[in-house]
């Protein structure tokens, strides 16, 4: 995985050229030499080893042919260009593209454990950044060194802590928001306009118990709004999609206890 780089520098690793994501290309002018401040850092979800929030480590691969043998002709500039397809190119040395200019894929690793396989990917937690521009904490005003950046037009920050007190608060609340296309997410606690979060996994920084609650409150929801019910029997939870008309509801894939079907409840 290299970069194609200036002629006078000839190919380098990516990791050596890559500089963070947040900078405008004015800054990443000002900003030409890549040291430990400026340079790009990652993190992701873990789920095959390590089951949490990591440093990550970003690879590219041939979108056709799905090697690694790729040199691209630039680095990319923003997060668009590593989530979003076919925006980078890349020469191809595999013996199936020989050369051929292809459009790169690129993914995500945990840099905590040693690759377990072609299949060993992990999740971008693309709104966690390092906080090189010091902006404090929207909630207690500190300056941390990892953050979270909201979606929204102003970038509102939250340090980690905040960010899980939030969402422990809202889930206790429930208060999470069901959105057919993103799931169960939160917005800006700000109340920005369109900053609700599209990745959900960055909800796994709740604890293992909050983040069982918060995906079987989500599942409640998801079944509530396609108008189906929720078994009554204490315990269960599960949920059961009712067709119209009907006055008894059986959790045949739960609990199996057969329950008259409200009025209330089949609306």
């Amino acid at each position: 995985m290299q970069s194609a780089g200036s002629p006078s520098e000839g190919s380098m690793p990516m990791c050596e050229t890559l500089v963070d994501l947040q900078l405008t290309l004015q800054e990443r002018e000002d900003n030409k030499t890549v040291n430990e401040k400026n340079k790009a850092h990652f993190y992701v979800y873990c789920g095959s080893s390590c089951h949490g929030m990591k440093a990550g480590k970003l690879r590219v691969r041939c979108g056709h042919c799905k090697s690694g043998a790729v040199t691209v002709a630039r680095d990319p500039c923003c997060w668009e260009d590593v989530l979003t397809p076919d925006r980078v190119e890349g020469h191809c040395e595999s013996t199936q593209c020989n050369g051929q200019l292809r459009f790169c894929q690129f993914y995500f690793r945990c840099a905590d454990h040693i690759s377990q396989g072609e299949e060993d990917e992990a999740v971008a937690l693309y709104l966690i950044k390092n906080n090189i521009k010091e902006v404090p904490c929207l909630a207690c005003t500190d300056v941390s060194n990892t953050v979270l950046v909201f979606p929204c037009s102003e970038g509102h920050v939250t340090c980690l802590d905040c960010f899980r007190q939030y969402c422990s608060s809202r889930l206790r609340e429930r208060r999470f928001h069901s959105d057919k296309n993103l799931g169960y997410t939160l917005p800006c606690p700000a109340g920005c306009d369109n900053s609700f979060i599209e990745e959900t996994h960055h909800f796994r920084l709740l604890s293992e118990e909050e983040y069982a609650q918060y995906q079987r409150f989500g599942a409640e929801e998801f079944v509530l709004q396609a108008g189906g019910v929720l078994c009554p029997q204490p315990g269960c939870g599960m949920g059961i999609l009712v067709d119209g008309g009907c006055t008894k509801v059986a959790c045949v894939n739960g609990c199996g206890v057969q329950s008259p079907l409200t009025v209330t409840e089949n609306k």
